[in-house]
């Protein structure tokens, strides 16, 4: 059976708000390099990154079978 994201929304959005971080900082070394974009990107990052401590992102997480070399076939599902 397929399973979906887990994961809270506030987690997802710190998540997101990182990204969003590295792809402004991204740009800002393609296009120039235009540093003060670049450094926009960092100051965006870490505030995800901070955000994402306060919310307990890496509370999320559930290890599971899978890990554990077990697959849904040998398991019998």
């Amino acid at each position: 059976m397929a399973r979906g994201f887990q994961g809270r929304t506030t987690s997802w959005l710190a998540v997101g708000v990182v990204v969003l971080g590295f792809l402004i900082g991204g740009l800002g070394l393609v296009l120039g390099p235009t540093w003060w974009l670049f450094w926009v990107g960092v100051v965006v990052a870490l505030i995800g990154a901070v955000f994402a401590k306060v919310v307990g992102v890496m509370e999320d997480y559930e290890a599971d079978e899978y890990e554990h070399g077990e697959t849904d076939h040998q398991a019998g599902r």
